[in-house]
């Protein structure tokens, strides 16, 4: 326990060093959420306001940008630069090193949230009136299952500009065209297509439903299924592929 809470602390001090990681896995997402919420203040979608509608997509957005940009990567680019190897060289093990990756992946996606939320309800008076408790079960779900698909890529490509193609080739349409910004019914069917094979997709609708209308988690089975669907591939490709060097 003491290897992983350590390695934790350093892939955060990592992680805060590079700024220019900083800046577009932290502050792109939160700024372009609220950009979206200014343009559309005192609008309605789906019974609620728009800057309400707009927190579960936020943190859809904030979830595969920190897996993929910042997490699958990151990763690609420590094996590149020999940093994998020099730590497979140390007693530290495949787990834990995985596992410190994924719970700080998980807690840049807290702070990201976290921010997000609190600048909705502040400035355009966002309104969370479904279950919170639920919400935050669901984004660590989302973020763990994320964070293993962002591993996953990672353990594909065969460099970093692979990677960083790769990552950004996934992580924008999900940005844009999961439910993130506009609602679903909104879009020409071409692109409510393309959205129901993108995960990103379950996850907002599944945030959404629970956070925002109050739903049961489990009326949304189909969601629950591609998530762990996706968990279970993702893990078995980042076990196969996982490589130090």
């Amino acid at each position: 326990m003491k290897a992983f809470r350590h390695q934790v602390s350093t892939e955060l001090t990592l992680f805060l060093r590079d700024r220019a990681v900083v800046t577009f896995v932290i502050v792109f997402p939160v700024l372009t959420v609220l950009f979206f919420g200014y343009l559309n203040q005192g609008g309605q979608v789906e019974g609620i306001s728009y800057s309400s509608f707009l927190i579960a997509g936020g943190i859809g957005m904030v979830i595969s940008s920190a897996a993929f940009e910042n997490l699958g990567v990151a990763l690609a680019q420590q094996r590149e630069e020999g940093v994998l190897k020099r730590i497979g060289a140390t007693p530290l093990r495949t787990a834990t090193l995985l596992g410190a990756k994924v719970v700080t992946a998980t807690l840049i996606i807290l702070l990201q949230t976290s921010i997000m939320i609190a600048l909705n309800v502040l400035l355009f008076h966002a309104q969370i009136s479904g279950n919170l408790l639920w919400g935050f079960i669901i984004l660590l779900v989302g973020a763990f299952v994320f964070a293993t698909m962002g591993i996953a890529l990672s353990g594909i490509s065969r460099n970093t500009n692979v990677a960083s193609a790769a990552a950004r080739a996934l992580s924008f349409p999900m940005q844009f065209l999961c439910g993130t910004l506009f609602p679903l019914a909104a879009m020409p069917p071409v692109l409510r297509e393309l959205a129901s094979v993108l995960p990103l997709t379950y996850l907002v609708s599944l945030l959404r439903g629970v956070m925002l209308f109050g739903d049961s988690p489990w009326s949304y089975t189909k969601e629950w299924i591609v998530l762990l669907v996706c968990l279970v591939g993702a893990g078995m490709i980042a076990i196969k592929t996982f490589r130090w060097e």
